[in-house]
């Protein structure tokens, strides 16, 4: 399974990459993930149909104690925002690759499994 970051949900419902990248794997993303996607009021209708289908078809990955544990650790480690914290506390966690454009964000992190898909 692979883990989807933020900018890799928006950037299928917004076309800039094409859907056929994910039709042969399972996907996954993280509670702050869906969190973040859906969280702006301006986003096209279009857009928000794509991206709601694409959170009921991935598998959501719980926010548990010890994603809660790790991402303390990760943002003690390394100053980063709460989001990546999660999201790659999220990755190791379940022993995920994860696919985003910000490589740099995560690249620090000892064990992170990172792929940019636009690479």
């Amino acid at each position: 399974m692979t883990l989807l970051d933020t900018n890799i949900f928006i950037y299928i419902a917004n076309g800039t990459l094409p859907t056929e990248i994910i039709a042969k794997t399972d996907i996954g993303h993280a509670s702050i993930t869906k969190i973040e996607a859906l969280g702006f009021s301006t986003i096209p209708a279009n857009e928000l149909l794509i991206l709601s289908s694409l959170f009921n078809e991935s598998y959501n990955m719980p926010l548990t104690d010890a994603v809660v544990d790790r991402a303390v650790q990760l943002r003690q480690a390394k100053r980063m925002n709460l989001g990546d914290a999660i999201i790659a506390a999220t990755a190791l966690e379940y022993d995920l690759e994860l696919w985003t454009v910000n490589i740099e964000d995560f690249k620090h992190i000892e064990g992170m499994k990172v792929v940019n898909p636009l690479q």
